[in-house]
């Protein structure tokens, strides 16, 4: 019993920093650093639109290590599952982002996206 209350501490600890990251981060990081002008990098927009998305894969990042803690306090028998679901679904979901938000041009899609197929194929059959 003690084993679960202390992972989902460890659980609202992950949600709640990713929220504050994301939010935080957007509000007070992100719009001041690109409404200044002047920095070549920056005025670029897909410099702007790489640096907002990897903020952010951050947090929803730690949302899947949530569920990865989740199942391993809860749902053991289900664990794999748990485990390559979330990898598989996060990141088939943030490499078509990436993909359509970049439109092609970010680097980082393809294995992105190829991570996450893997890992749901695995997934399938494991």
């Amino acid at each position: 019993m003690v084993f679960q209350w202390l992972i989902v501490a460890s659980i609202v600890g992950l949600v709640a920093t990713s929220l504050v990251h994301s939010l935080g981060g957007e509000f007070y990081l992100l719009r001041p650093l690109f409404k200044h002008r002047g920095n070549r990098v920056l005025e670029h927009p897909l410099a702007r639109m790489v640096l907002r998305f990897a903020w952010h894969v951050t947090s929803i990042s730690w949302l899947v290590l949530a569920v990865i803690l989740y199942a391993l306090a809860f749902d053991e028998p289900h664990l794999r599952a748990a485990i390559l679901g979330g990898i598989g679904l996060s990141f088939t979901a943030v490499g078509l982002f990436d993909l359509i938000a970049s439109r092609g041009r970010h680097i980082a899609w393809p294995l992105l996206l190829l991570t996450g197929l893997f890992a749901l194929a695995a997934l399938n059959y494991g």
